[in-house]
């Protein structure tokens, strides 16, 4: 499947986890039993999730084939690994030889996958939760975090009871400059493309003055306004880990472990251009369609016709979920009769989004 010239070339494993909150994904899509979903891969956390709603199928796609890799790891153990040692491993429990258990499941993967994993052994010992490149930097931004504002300060987060608790310690405690001084430091044009988007990627354009402003005003929303306990991403920014077992993304959770072993074989794993790839697909058979913000990897004429090929493929009353980041991207003005946002429901999304790095979190619904 032929790249096109205007898409952003992306290489190596970026994402291990999905920083998209499943939970926007779900309210916006409303997936039914028996549906057909279609899905950007990134780190393969809420494609898993999304079996637990029971579609037919899930076409997972991404144009990177490491994280076609990760997702392609991520089945293969559930295939072949009791739940305890699937945790073990993911990373969650201590293990001093997870290749004992990556041998296990070998078999489950394609002679690529098992190339692409074999030459990358060391995120197989360490686990692959919050192995890739941005979860490297993740790391990196939480212990700016505990360096700058102390342990003490980063514990009392914790200790919030109520809405109003918490935006009261987040005024009076947390938003000190040294909290300002981290944005400056590490959310800016160079080191986010360091962190696995090349630097043509980045065209600022949201309304604020910098990249440090722009993420600063993101995360205080997310530390101040959305609820800290239930937020396992503020966990992993904070600490690059799961507080407890309880607050984890849906794939790893225990009690979703069996359906999930009984219905990974409906995702079709696919390492290509979405949008080449939907044109091959016939017309009125994706229910469907969870783009996370690739429309920013692409220019304003690729992003029309990735939305013209999503009309055609769409079933009646088909649903669509995108976000961007930092580049402004929207449905073509000739399709937003047809792809409508709903406007309150993606302002609900976007202020209860416990993610904070997405500036737009936008639900669409299909006419025809």
């Amino acid at each position: 499947m032929q790249q096109p010239k205007e898409q952003v070339k992306l290489y190596n494993l970026v994402f291990t986890h999905n920083w998209e909150d499943p939970e926007s994904d779900h309210k916006a899509l409303n997936i039914q039993p028996h549906d057909s979903v279609l899905a950007i891969t990134s780190g393969g956390c809420n494609v898993l999730g999304f079996l637990l709603f029971d579609p037919d199928v899930i076409y997972s796609i991404d144009i990177n084939p490491a994280q076609s890799y990760l997702l392609e790891l991520k089945i293969a153990a559930i295939k072949g690994l009791s739940f305890e040692d699937f945790q073990t491993f993911s990373g969650l429990v201590h293990c001093n030889d997870r290749l004992l258990l990556f041998r296990k499941i070998e078999p489950h993967l394609s002679k690529q996958a098992l190339d692409f994993w074999y030459a990358n052994q060391q995120i197989l010992k360490r686990g692959f939760i919050m192995s890739g490149k941005y979860e490297r930097f993740i790391r990196l931004a939480g212990k700016f975090i505990n360096f700058l504002q102390g342990s003490k300060r980063v514990a009392g987060l914790y200790n919030a009871t109520t809405a109003e608790e918490q935006a009261i310690y987040f005024d009076k405690v947390w938003n000190t400059r040294r909290f300002h001084l981290l944005f400056k430091l590490l959310f800016n044009k160079r080191m986010l493309a360091k962190r696995g988007l090349v630097a043509d990627y980045f065209h600022f354009d949201d309304g604020s003055k910098s990249f440090a402003e722009s993420f600063y005003n993101r995360s205080k929303k997310a530390f101040r306004d959305i609820p800290i306990k239930d937020n396992y991403f503020l966990s992993l920014y904070l600490f690059s880990k799961y507080r407890d077992e309880n607050q984890v993304p849906a794939y790893l959770k225990r009690q979703n472990f069996e359906i999930l072993k009984s219905r990974v074989d409906r995702i079709q794993v696919i390492t290509g251009n979405a949008q080449s790839w939907i044109d091959t697909m016939p017309d009125e058979s994706i229910d469907c369609f969870a783009l996370s913000n690739i429309c920013e990897l692409m220019s304003e004429n690729e992003t029309a016709r990735l939305f013209e090929a999503v009309y055609k493929t769409a079933t009646k009353n088909g649903s669509v979920i995108f976000r961007n980041l930092m580049i402004p991207r929207e449905v073509p003005e000739a399709l937003q009769n047809v792809i409508v946002k709903n406007h309150q429901l993606s302002k609900e999304l976007y202020g209860s989004d416990r993610s904070f790095v997405y500036g737009k979190v936008a639900a669409y619904s299909i006419f025809k």
